[in-house]
C-alpha cells in the first residue's frame, strides 16, 4: 500500500512525539531509540546510513539527537517533514522541563520530595549506559 505524503507527515509527526515524550537518558539514549525506530522497525533508513547521519551531526555543533531528528524528517518528507519532526521532537522536551521547573519551584522545599530527586538519579544512569552499550554493538 502506498503512503501519501499527508500520511508519511502523520506517522513522522507520532513519531518524533513520542520519542520527544519518552525518550529520556540524553542524545545517546535518544538516537538508539530513534536506531530502533527508524531501522529496524520502519526500515526508512539502512544501518549504514543512520550511522553517516550521526557521523555529520557530529560535524556540527548542536544537540546530536535533535540534529538527527530533524535530518530524518528532511529526508522522509522533505522541508515539512524537517519542520515537523524538529517540532515534534523538540515540544515535548521543553514542556516537560517547564512542567518540572514549575513543580520544583513550588516543592523543592519539601521534604517529602527528597526521595524522588535521589532516585531518579540510578535511572537516568541506567538508561544512558544501556543506550550506550546499544550504540557500541
Amino acid at each position: 500500500m502506498q503512503t501519501t505524503p499527508s500520511q508519511s507527515l502523520w506517522e513522522l509527526a507520532r513519531l518524533f512525539l513520542r520519542l520527544g515524550t519518552l525518550a529520556f537518558g540524553g542524545p545517546a539514549a535518544h538516537i538508539a531509540m530513534m536506531e530502533d525506530e527508524v531501522v529496524a522497525r520502519r526500515k526508512w533508513l539502512t544501518r549504514d546510513q543512520l550511522l553517516d547521519l550521526i557521523g555529520a551531526t557530529n560535524l556540527i555543533p548542536g544537540p546530536n539527537s535533535t540534529e538527527l531528528a530533524i535530518h530524518i524528517g528532511f529526508s522522509r518528507c522533505g522541508w515539512r517533514g524537517l519542520i515537523v519532526a524538529g517540532v515534534c521532537f523538540i515540544v515535548p522536551a521543553m514542556l516537560i522541563v517547564w512542567l518540572l521547573a514549575v513543580v520544583y519551584m513550588r516543592y523543592h522545599t519539601l521534604p517529602q520530595v527528597d526521595w524522588l530527586f535521589y532516585g531518579i538519579k540510578p535511572v537516568i544512569v541506567a538508561i544512558v549506559f544501556q543506550a550506550l552499550w546499544r550504540l557500541g554493538q
